[in-house]
Parts: structure tokens; sequence; C-alpha cells
């Protein structure tokens, strides 16, 4: 086995080795937003055999996945943060470094090229740099927010109403459909009229509430509870390819979503992954599919009779991480909503997260180059939700340390 050590970089795919001592500040994936890189340690870049894997430790979360049919380079990145399990996936066909900057499957003044990696990432405190993908376009926003208030409205796709306010959010009145809307009084901040794809916070309907007890309201952080032996986090998912075809919240499927051919171009494969806490949690559990929000959480709530799909993490075909691909097609299933619940198991002698820390995370990704040739999923802030203890949060979202 050869190892890089993390002031050098090599890639079968990619041509050279630097030998000059150099750090690198930032990640950038595809044409995503930019990822800090703590160093030390930095990053690595090993190669044994026919596989390699560059191995960065970022100062925030990033979450990836491959999505789609292409074929897949045996180049792997693996993201590091502060005692977090955060899932590997490849497909690295380039690797630059320039300038104090590591660039993955894109060039710095280049278009990315064709792959199936695809990656979220957020701050060290769950904050969103940029709602707005690579592939869309951006909206202005007033630099004189306070910084809570632009995260929450940087979470949520929408266009507050009149008398709304971020800086102390009625999150009952927030649409809790991420892709479909009534535009009356709903309108989004951007319109998804090719691709969407969202991950989001959900509860129970509160007192006040005029929504649907099947659906909940809308919240900014994973429904999750903690008993004995496990930690349970449930969020809401919701996908649709193509243009806008009926009300909110009628895309929940009676049956799994099924699996139309992959092979034709009006199809798109959108994938759930999640991530945890490795001091806390470990990779045994379940996860299951649910067709509708559960009354109550327990860790019983994959033996309902709304759970159309479950699996153990430890039974697909990444070991310890949900994996789950929703695969949408135009004129067959172009939408689907969904609630996903994860029962993961505590670690026996595990360590619980420091004041204001998540123990979870979910993403939602979709196929970057449908993204980029349809403009698709351009509001991204939407992708990831974070799960806590109780009723803990990032400290911009209140928690007090």
């Amino acid at each position: 086995m050869t190892k890089i050590a993390f002031n050098a970089l090599g890639a079968a795919v990619a041509a050279a080795i630097l030998s000059t001592t150099a750090l690198a500040q930032s990640l950038h994936i595809n044409d995503g937003p930019a990822a800090g890189i703590l160093t030390p340690p930095g990053f690595t870049y090993s190669s044994s055999g026919a596989t390699s894997v560059l191995d960065v430790t970022t100062e925030g979360f990033v979450i990836c996945a491959n999505a789609g049919q292409f074929s897949q380079t045996p180049v792997s990145l693996r993201a590091h943060h502060d005692h977090w399990a955060m899932p590997t996936a490849n497909d690295v066909p380039k690797i630059g470094y320039t300038g104090n900057e590591l660039f993955v499957n894109k060039g710095v003044a280049t278009f990315t090229p064709e792959n199936t990696l695809a990656c979220q990432v957020r701050g060290p405190e769950g904050e969103v740099s940029t709602p707005f993908s690579g592939s869309g376009d951006e909206l202005f926003r007033d630099s004189w927010e306070s910084f809570s208030a632009v995260q929450f409205s940087n979470l949520v796709n929408w266009q507050a109403t009149s008398g709304f306010t971020w800086d102390s959010p009625d999150w009952t009145v927030v649409p809790n459909d991420s892709c479909s809307w009534d535009l009356d009084p709903n309108s989004p901040q951007v319109v998804e009229s090719s691709v969407c794809a969202a991950a989001t916070g959900v509860r129970p309907i509160a007192v006040s509430s005029q929504n649907d007890p099947r659906y909940g309201d809308r919240a900014p952080t994973m429904w999750t509870t903690t008993t004995a032996n496990n930690f349970v986090y449930l969020a809401r998912v919701d996908a649709r390819f193509g243009p806008q075809d009926g009300p909110p919240n009628s895309h929940f499927p009676p049956d799994p979503p099924q699996q139309p051919n992959q092979a034709q171009a009006s199809s798109v494969d959108v994938v759930i992954r999640d991530a945890y806490d490795s001091n806390y949690l470990g990779p045994n559990g379940t996860y299951c599919l649910l067709r509708k929000l559960p009354a109550t959480l327990t860790e019983n709530v994959c033996a309902s009779s709304d759970v159309y799909f479950s699996q153990t993490l430890l039974g697909g075909t990444n070991p310890g991480f949900v994996d789950e691909h929703i695969p949408l097609l135009v004129g067959f299933n172009p939408a689907a909503s969904l609630y996903i619940a994860v029962v993961r198991q505590k670690l026996p002698n595990g360590t619980s997260a420091g004041s204001c820390q998540p123990y979870s995370a979910i993403a939602t990704m979709i196929e970057p180059g449908v993204s980029r040739s349809e403009n698709g999923d351009e509001f991204i802030g939407d992708n990831v939700v974070f799960g806590f203890r109780n009723a803990d949060s990032f400290e911009w979202m209140g928690c007090i340390p």
C-alpha cells in the first residue's frame, strides 16, 4: 500500500502527486459550496491495488452518495467530522489541488466531469453557506437580517407570508411539503420546476395548528426520541421529477416507490443517506419508510402497519448507514413523499455530544448530471436535516450552551 500524507495528493485516475508541503483550506466537490478542511489532520490519499481513497477531515458535515447509473471510478471520497461517521462514496474521476484549495470532480475554471458522486455540505454549526445549487440562479439576500433568520430561511424554500418573521418563527405556518405548493398564499423562493428533493424536520401537530395530523407541522430539526438502547430519528422526504402535478401532500404512495427502467433518459435517482455521532451511536439498527406520520415516536416505529419497507442498517449495500434510492420517472411515478425513521443503537459506553450538537443527520441527493442538465434541485438548503436529543439544537436556533 502507498499512503501520501495530508500535504500531498495523488490519484490513479487524476495524474499527479504533489511533492511539496502544503495545507488545503477548502474542499470543493462538483459545483457545490466549499467545505472547510480541518488542518491538522487535513487530508490523505491512499492507494491499494485497484482502489484508492481520498480521506478529508472537514470542519463541517459532508454527506455523500452515488446517485445514478453511470460507470463509477474506483476512487472514493471519505469525509470525517469530529467523531462523526459519514458515508463514503466513490466515483472521483478528477482531483485537483491549487492555491491551497482541494477540488474533487471540479476544475478551477472548467465544467465538472459527468459522474455519480453527489454531496451535501453544511458548516460546523449546521449552517448553509448558500441554499442555492451551483446549477441554479441565486437570489439577493438582505445583509441586514440576523444570522439565525437567514439560516432558518435557508432551510425552507418558501416566501414568508405577511406578518411572519424568521427571528421568531411560527413553524405551524411553514409549508410541510417542500416540492408541491398551493401557491395561495404559499410560494417558493425558487421554483424547482424540473427536479426537487428535500429532507425536512416534522413534528406532530401543535394545538394551534391548522395542518392535517397525517402530515404534521414543519420543524427545523428531526423528531427524535431516546430509549435505554436506541436513538430514534425521523424526517420527511419529498422528491419530484418534472413540473408539479397535484396539490401539497398528495404524493404519499400506498406502496413502496416502484423501480422504473433507469436506462430511460426521463428518469432520476434520488438517494437518502444518513450520518451520526459515532461517540454515542453505533452502526447497528433498523430504518423504515412510512406512508404516514406516527402519532408517537418509539423504538417500535418500524413495526407499524404504516411501514411499507424496512431494512437493517447492516443489511444494505453501504453497511451501517441508510442507503435508500427513490427512482422517479416522468409519466410513471414522477413524485413521492414519505417519512423515514431510523432506530440506531446506542454504544454501551458511548459518550453524549456537547450541548447544542446533533446526534444524527439525514440528507437527500439527486444525480449530478440530471441536476446540471435540468437546472434541477436548485434550492439545496432543505436537503439536510439534523437530529438532537430532546429539544436541543444549534446555537443559532436558540440553544443555550
